[in-house]
Order: C-alpha cells, then sequence, then structure tokens
C-alpha cells in the first residue's frame, strides 16, 4: 500500500511539474489559439478583464514595432530583409515563435507565457467552481505552462529571459535603453516594470 501511494505521488509531481517540457520546440500535440479566444471569458470585468491588461501592455505592441524605423535599422545592420517575417525577430515577437501565422499579429499573446491553450482553454478542462487550485492543476495537465505563484519563479524567469537576453539581435547598445530592456528577478517576481503593470489575476 505505502509503494502504491510513492507511486502515485510521483506521477502526480512529474504531470505538474513537466507538462510544458518540449512545447515551445514542438514536441507535444497541444496547439496554439491565440489571445482572442482567450478574450471570451477573460474579456470579463466580471473576472479582472485580463485581456484588456494584456492589450495595452507591450506584449501585445512586439510585432508591430517589427514595422518600424527603429525595426529596420537594427534589421539592415544583420542584413534582414523584412524583420516581421523573419524567424530570428518573431522568435520573441509573436506567440509560438511565429510558426502559427494566423496569429502572428497578436504579438506576445496570452499563450506565449501560459501555454498553447487547444486543450486547456475549454471550461471543462481548467474551471473549478469549487477549488481554483484543482481548476489550475488541471489546466496543467491540458498544456498550461506551470509558471504561477512564488514556487514557479524560477520557472517565470527561465521564460521570461528566454526573449530579454543580450544575444537578441535588437538588444540596445546604450547603457540606458540596456536597463529599460532587463528584466531582473524582481520584475518577474512582481510582474511590474517601471509604470508597466503585467499582473492580471482573477477577480474572485
Amino acid at each position: 500500500m505505502y509503494k502504491i501511494i510513492i507511486l502515485i505521488f510521483i506521477i502526480t509531481v512529474v504531470f505538474i511539474e513537466f507538462p510544458a517540457a518540449g512545447l515551445e520546440e514542438g514536441g507535444s500535440s497541444f496547439t496554439y489559439v491565440g489571445s482572442k479566444v482567450c478574450r471570451e471569458c477573460h474579456g470579463e470585468d466580471a473576472i479582472g478583464n485580463q485581456y484588456k491588461i494584456w492589450a495595452m501592455s507591450p506584449h501585445a505592441k512586439a510585432y508591430n514595432t517589427l514595422l518600424g524605423e527603429k525595426a529596420s535599422e537594427i534589421a539592415e545592420k544583420y542584413n534582414i530583409a523584412s524583420p516581421e517575417k523573419n524567424s530570428k525577430c518573431l522568435q520573441c515577437h509573436a506567440t509560438g515563435k511565429g510558426r502559427v501565422e494566423s496569429i502572428v499579429k497578436e504579438g506576445v499573446g496570452c499563450e506565449s507565457c501560459h501555454g498553447p491553450g487547444s486543450e486547456y482553454h475549454k471550461a471543462s478542462n481548467h474551471v473549478d467552481y469549487s477549488s481554483r487550485e484543482n481548476g489550475y492543476r488541471r489546466a496543467i495537465r491540458f498544456g498550461m505552462y506551470p509558471i504561477r505563484g512564488i514556487g514557479s519563479l524560477k520557472r517565470r524567469e527561465r521564460l521570461c529571459l528566454s526573449c530579454h537576453t543580450k544575444e537578441r539581435p535588437c538588444f540596445p547598445e546604450n547603457p540606458s535603453s540596456i536597463y529599460e530592456f532587463r528584466i531582473p528577478i524582481q520584475t518577474i517576481d512582481s510582474l511590474w516594470k517601471g509604470d508597466v503593470n503585467f499582473r492580471h489575476p482573477l477577480r474572485k
């Protein structure tokens, strides 16, 4: 009996800790559906309108920055003809690294941080009115990235720093811009950067 309990515990930990492994590299059947699908529920003021908060954030404008003059200057420096079509640029300026054409123009959408939502976006796969924690754990099994809470701080850090890194072609050169670009652990923890709010909690 004791061995069975241990086995169940190990399986549970594996499902909770590692469901997102390989998702960004196409190692899963979960697919991206776009932030408009998230808006169907998370665009409601009654629960905090998380979609509106995202739409006002720099993430939502990430793709559009590739159409500007500054992007053209950087692209020319790296012999990139069209930054809005280049995989090196889209890797961090579009959901799913720019591989899903239908949602490229949404920029860095909900699923860039929460994982491809083809399955967990369904209410039956993430909503639990008796226990929000149980609903969250269920969503993880259906493709949501386990990044919520202080216990997942290092996972959030890896996710943020996968793009906010000096290896990017658009990493700034002057010191003041570098400071603005950096994402320290304090920002990853609080989800605040200067006067920009990335927090979007569900309203109870």
